[in-house]
């Protein structure tokens, strides 16, 4: 994928690195697609179908149904799947090592070589080194930092849930 993103760059006149965030972004996008794709499959099959069927006899459309009763009802399960996507790409590693390298670069620009916070602690705590040594420390206030933006998206993953969530037979 990153000989690819560097190449389709250089076509177009962009200096893309051989591993770059755009490519460690396409990698995960590709692999999180498909868990957030199963668990809003299982989502939406669990609206009941009385719910369809009123619709139906009411007269509207399979269209409208979906629309207007089955994605509303399945609503905070489909953001409870996206969150959970998202929470489990960010403590992703080896993705973003292969497609991203272990350059340790603070940017905004996708182009450069970045790495993750996952990826900082494995190299900080690779080699014998003593409990209260700098690294030692920064690998724990990195996991510490992980921890709670994971805990902060599963928070407002369930607060949604509690908003939107309707009680069905």
């Amino acid at each position: 994928m990153a000989p690819a993103i560097r190449s389709a760059g250089e076509a177009i006149g962009l200096d893309v690195a051989s591993e770059s965030a755009l490519a460690a972004g396409l990698v995960m996008g590709i692999m999180i697609i498909p868990f957030i794709l199963s668990l809003s499959d299982d989502v939406i099959n669990s609206v009941p179908n009385s719910l369809r069927d009123a619709s139906l006899a009411l007269g509207s459309t399979k269209a409208e149904t979906i629309n207007k009763v089955v994605l509303p009802a399945a609503f905070p399960g489909i953001i409870s799947a996206v969150l959970l996507g998202i929470s489990r790409a960010i403590g992703e590693t080896m993705i973003v090592v292969m497609a991203a390298g272990f350059s340790a670069n603070l940017t905004a620009n996708p182009l450069e070589a970045v790495t993750t916070v996952t990826v900082q602690i494995v190299m900080l705590l690779t080699g014998d080194q003593a409990f209260d040594s700098p690294q030692t420390l920064a690998a724990f206030a990195l996991g510490l930092s992980l921890f709670i933006i994971t805990l902060i998206l599963n928070i407002i993953a369930l607060k949604i849930v509690k908003k939107y969530k309707e009680q069905y037979d």
